[in-house]
């Protein structure tokens, strides 16, 4: 945990603030580049009015015809040298840019690592999947403690059974739902009518509040079944819905239908998805997704907020863990020392976590 917020948490702050530094540089440059320019066309002018003034002190006219040389002379140089201070000036920023991406990628990535840890206690959290221009996009939703949600993007190739179109028949062959039901004239047997789902494949699964949900569709006959897999504290609860253009149909709560049902042929295949998708969860790629207290803070990147806030809540562990360091002179990885003078570096967000943590005045 201490690891976290040293390397992480407050190397994205301090990533920010010298975003934030070398944005404020390069708006000054972009700033300057008009008042040099005008200065460059002040020169002219200023040259021009030295000409025409010796021009009116000279008797004769034989000075007419240099002054027009000079003035070309002088607009030609003049703007060449305006195109060499613009071109450095751009240069310039250029280099700048490259510089305060690299700073927001830093700040990024470090609240990223930091988020991939465990180091707020999470509430709930829910894997989606859906299958979307060929792959299965895929992302975890996590609400954590004191109003923190994010969400991470998860890398659906890292797990065989998503790498592709997942069709029910490679999970279980012949697999039958019953979806209609009619006595005849006799008295005898419901006659029962089944769709079989072979070629239906996955368009989407989800595990939200620890219940499992799994969309198998069929596109030709634009048919798909809907499974719901509630899982209780020994026995798992499952209700199967079948849809397509004329029908709707609740099929486990239907006895006719429900006596029939193949559970086992199916639990099994849903115990699988259910797995793969908490082995899923660990592929995170990228947090797509920050909000503290309903307020979107990922776009912005302004992570001091969430940085004190965060400190705020954990204050009393990082303080127990600064007394251990403070008392194991053996530890020259990180010392109190050490973070001060990282702090520092946080600029105000640094001291207010300092006054937090009852390190002083920095």
């Amino acid at each position: 945990m201490f690891k976290a917020f040293y390397q992480y948490l407050l190397d994205a702050v301090i990533s920010k603030n010298e975003c934030e530094n070398l944005k404020n540089s390069q708006d000054g440059l972009k700033g300057k580049v008009p008042q040099i320019t005008a200065e460059v066309d002040n020169l002219q002018v200023e040259l021009e009015k030295n000409l025409a003034n010796f021009k009116a002190k000279t008797v004769s006219g034989l000075f007419e015809e240099t002054e027009k040389e000079l003035k070309s002379l002088i607009s030609i140089s003049l703007e060449k040298y305006k195109k060499k201070l613009t071109e450095d000036y751009k240069n310039r920023i250029g280099d700048l840019e490259v510089t305060i991406n690299a700073a927001k990628t830093n700040s990024m990535k470090n609240i990223q690592a930091f988020l991939s840890m465990d180091f707020l206690k999470i509430i709930d959290s829910n894997i989606f999947v859906k299958w979307i221009d060929g792959v299965y996009d895929s992302t975890v939703r996590y609400t954590a403690e004191s109003g923190i949600e994010y969400d991470f993007s998860l890398n659906s190739r890292s797990v065989d059974l998503f790498r592709e179109s997942l069709k029910f028949g490679s999970l279980e062959k012949g697999v039958k739902i019953p979806i209609n039901s009619a006595s005849n004239w006799a008295g005898k047997e419901a006659q029962v009518d089944y769709e079989k789902i072979d070629k239906f494949f996955m368009s989407s699964a989800s595990i939200n509040k620890g219940n499992l949900f799994v969309e198998f569709t069929d596109t030709e006959s634009n048919s798909k079944v809907t499974f719901v897999m509630s899982r209780g504290n020994e026995n798992s609860f499952l209700s199967i819905e079948y849809k397509d253009d004329d029908q709707t149909v609740d099929v486990t709560s239907v006895p006719a239908l429900h006596n029939v049902l193949e559970v086992d042929k199916i639990q099994t295949p849903l115990d699988r998805i259910y797995g793969t998708l908490k082995e899923l969860e660990t592929s995170k790629t990228k947090l797509i997704r920050l909000v503290v207290d309903g307020n979107d803070i990922l776009s912005s990147g302004s992570f001091r907020k969430l940085a004190l806030k965060i400190i705020e809540l954990k204050k009393d562990i990082l303080k127990d863990y600064l007394e251990n360091i403070k008392s194991n002179q053996k530890n020259d990885k990180i010392t109190v020392e050490n973070l001060k003078e990282k702090l520092k570096l946080a600029g105000d967000t640094g001291k207010n976590i300092a006054l937090v943590l009852d390190l002083g005045d920095l």
